[in-house]
This record gives structure tokens, C-alpha cells and sequence, in this order.
């Protein structure tokens, strides 16, 4: 195929799904590994309890806050970059080298300070490769096949989460921290060096004008007022995002100290290997099905889904009921990550922007994740403080509220999709209008 002609892979196969997922693997056992067993592990040990759940919040809030504006301005440099090997993987690569020192400072540091700026460093060097890696799926995959892509990924995130928290939780089980974090470089890195030989990309033909990429980030924003269906969408992502956070990155202290388990780190990565698993086995098929019936009501589901897991960890008493009530959350976080990356792909204003407006997309993640736990760890500490041992009921409930208000949102991106290129993310029927010119590279 001629990537000066921009076309995409007619017919991709299941082997160029796969290829186009293996650094998500990396990223995500990376964010699984640090959020949601390492910084719960060592920052009590730094602060004390009693400011535990405010001080994990402010690393992970202004971390993934600096992310935000990383990430759709890497995105948007990739999109007009001219590199004879591609435009996105130049950019992976470099962040992940970015990221491996800081990698070493988490695992060797006893201060809050400097683990904080460690944390912050690996936000920026990953999301310096985030953000252009999210334009490879409106670079190479066709409108049609885009449910099945996100359902790869989806499925991608999922994998590399549950070995980042398994692995890590062992070592952190074992006190070896710093063992933690080489086997997250060691891992990042060769999920880098596969997805370099086995991702093929053509550089696109030059624009005929470039203005500067500020300019052109701050247009794209302006312009998103006119693209409201697109906004809402990521206003119910945001909300989705900080609802499974708050339980995912709080979920170690509660076992530690709300159930009193001598075995946190495994309960942890129990209970979260079971959401993640159920959420594999959703999440391809929950891709298939979007392709076929629309992705809205997919994303309501999983919604709907959370709301009510959240409300029975309410009132979880041990730890058989944590994994019987978590197992809704794992379908629901399926079919929602199915549906609703390819949704955001069907939503993008502009084509030729891709690496940008998906970067943006992380505005809603990694912001439902920022917001999550700060919140959730301040109303943590102050719960715990007014009524000892019901802070993380307290968590459960705003996991409940963040979810039922996703809800409420998406119904405002229904509002405003009836007609257009917009309409194929409510039925299947509306896949063959034509996309937004586009000078993307050609998948092999």
C-alpha cells in the first residue's frame, strides 16, 4: 500500500492486531506495577498512615496532571513527523529510555520527595511514548475494523496490568523493591524492542504547510467546541476512569488495614487478576459486537456494570465477597474498553490529527485516574479520622457516585450523534460514510 495515499489495512488479521498491542503491554505492566502495588507498599512506610491516602494521591494527581499536557503535544509533533522508520515509533522508543532511569530512583529511594519526582519523570517519558502510540490505530486500522482493534488493546492493557501487579506484589511480598522495578524495565523494554521490528510504518508525504505545533494544539482544542459529541465522551470516560481507580489503587491498603490481611500484595493482585481476567475474556468479543451493533450502549453496560459492583463493596466484609462483587466490574470494564477507545477513534474531529486528538483522550484516563485517587485518598484520610475503619467504604461509595454520573454523561453524547460520519458509534449501519481525509501511514 502507498502511504502517500493514505490508505489504511483493508483486511487486518489477527497476528497485525496482536503486533499493534505488544507496547500497550509494557505501558500497562508499567501503571500496574507502580500504582497499584508499589506506591501502596512504600509511601506508608515514608509518611505514616494517617496521611497515606492523601500523599499516594498527590504523586499519582501530579504526575498523570503534567501526563495530560505531555501527551496530545507528543502526539501532535508525531503527527507531522517525517522519519524515514515512521512517525510514532521514533517517539515510543525515546520515551521509554527516558523512563528507565527514574525506574531505578523508585526502587532504590527512602524519601517521599524524591519518589515523587521520580514518579513525575516516568509520567513524562511515558506518555512521551503514549501519545504518539495512540495514532496507530487511526493510522492503520479501517473505520470497520476498529472494534476489533480496541478489543486488542483493550485486552493488551488488561494482560500487562495483571503481570505488572502479580509480579511486582511477589517482590514487594519478598521486600525486594528494587527487583520490582528492573523487572518493569526489563519488561517495558522488550515489549519496545518487539513492537520496533514487528510494527511496520511509512512516513506520510509532507503537508503542504506546518504551522507551529502550539499553534496547532491550542486550534485543535478551540475547534472541539464545535465537536460536542466527542467532549461528552470524554467527560463519561473521565468519569468512568476515576471510578475504577479509586478502587484499583486503594484496593491494597484495604485489605491491609480495613480487613486486617496479613497478605495484602496477594489478595491485591487476586482480586484484581480477577477483574482483569474476566475483562480479557469480554473484551474481544465486546469489540466484535461494537463493530456490529454500535458502541454506545457497550459503554452504558460497563458503566451500569461498575455502579453496581461499587455499591456491594459498600458493604464487603471479607475477602470472598470482594472477588464475588469485583467479578461485575470485570465485565463491565470490558465491554467498556472494547466500545469506548473505538468510539473515541469514530469521534476524532480530524484524521490527520490522530496522534493529537487521541492524545487528548488521556485528559479523560490518566485525569479519571489523577482525580481518583486524589479524592478518594483525601476522602480515605478524612473518613478514617471522623469514623475509624469506614474510609474505605467512604472510597467505595465515590467509586459508585463517578460511575452512575458516567452514565448520566454518555447520555449527552447520544444527544448530539444522529447523523454524519458521528453516527457509526450508534449503529453498524452508519460504517461506510466516509472518513475524514488522512495522510497516514500504510499497515503491513
Amino acid at each position: 500500500m502507498s502511504a502517500a495515499a493514505g490508505r489504511t489495512q483493508s483486511h487486518p488479521s489477527g497476528w497485525f492486531f496482536t503486533r499493534i498491542s505488544l507496547f500497550w503491554v509494557g505501558l500497562s505492566f508499567m501503571w500496574g506495577a507502580v500504582n497499584i502495588q508499589v506506591l501502596p507498599s512504600v509511601v506508608p512506610d515514608m509518611v505514616g498512615t494517617r496521611l497515606q491516602g492523601t500523599a499516594i494521591g498527590a504523586i499519582v494527581f501530579v504526575g498523570l496532571a503534567i501526563a495530560i499536557v505531555v501527551q496530545p503535544l507528543a502526539g501532535a509533533v508525531s503527527d507531522r513527523a517525517q522519519f524515514r522508520v515512521g512517525r510514532r515509533r521514533p517517539f515510543m522508543l525515546a520515551g521509554v529510555l527516558l523512563v528507565l532511569p527514574f525506574l531505578v530512583v523508585i526502587g532504590l529511594t527512602p524519601y517521599y520527595w524524591l519518589l515523587f519526582l521520580a514518579v513525575v519523570g516516568v509520567q513524562v517519558g511515558g506518555n512521551i511514548a503514549h501519545g504518539p502510540y495512540q495514532g496507530v490505530i487511526p493510522d492503520q486500522v479501517p473505520p470497520t475494523a476498529r472494534g476489533q482493534a480496541s478489543g486488542f488493546f483493550g485486552v493488551a492493557n488488561l494482560i500487562g496490568t495483571i503481570l505488572g501487579a502479580a509480579i511486582a506484589g511477589q517482590f514487594l511480598a519478598e521486600g525486594q523493591v528494587f527487583l520490582a522495578l528492573l523487572t518493569i524495565a526489563i519488561v517495558l523494554v522488550a515489549m519496545s524492542l518487539m513492537t520496533w521490528f514487528f510494527v511496520r510504518e511509512s512516513p506520510p508525504p509532507p503537508p503542504e504547510t506546518q504551522e507551529p505545533v502550539w499553534d496547532e494544539v491550542r486550534r485543535r482544542v478551540r475547534e472541539l467546541r464545535g465537536k460536542q459529541a466527542f467532549v461528552w465522551l470524554m467527560g463519561s470516560r473521565l468519569l468512568f476512569f476515576m471510578g475504577l481507580q479509586s478502587m484499583d489503587n486503594f484496593l491494597q491498603l484495604f485489605f491491609r488495614q480495613g480487613l486486617g490481611d496479613d497478605s495484602p500484595e496477594g489478595k491485591t493482585t487476586i482480586v484484581l487478576g480477577t477483574v482483569l481476567i474476566l475483562a480479557v475474556l469480554t473484551s474481544v468479543p465486546a469489540g466484535w459486537a461494537s463493530d456490529r451493533f454500535g458502541r454506545l450502549r457497550l459503554v452504558a453496560a460497563g458503566s451500569c456494570l461498575g455502579l453496581g459492583s461499587a455499591v456491594l463493596l459498600v458493604f464487603a466484609q471479607d475477602f470472598t465477597q470482594v472477588v464475588a462483587f469485583a467479578t461485575l466490574l470485570g465485565v463491565g470494564l470490558g465491554l467498556f474498553t472494547a466500545a469506548d477507545w473505538a468510539a473515541a477513534i469514530d469521534l476524532v474531529p480530524d484524521a490527520r490529527a490522530a496522534g493529537l486528538y487521541m492524545g487528548l483522550t488521556n485528559v479523560a484516563t490518566a485525569g479519571g485516574d489523577a482525580l481518583a485517587t486524589l479524592s478518594a485518598g483525601i476522602a480515605l484520610d478524612v473518613v478514617n479520622q471522623l469514623a475509624p475503619g469506614y474510609g474505605f467504604r467512604a472510597v467505595f461509595a465515590l467509586m459508585g457516585i463517578y460511575f452512575l454520573l458516567s452514565v448520566v454523561v454518555l447520555a449527552k453524547v447520544r444527544a448530539h450523534v444522529h447523523a454524519g460520519p458521528d453516527s457509526r458509534v450508534l449503529a453498524p449501519e452508519s460504517n461506510d460514510v466516509d472518513e475524514p481525509p488522512t495522510s497516514a501511514p500504510a499497515a503491513r
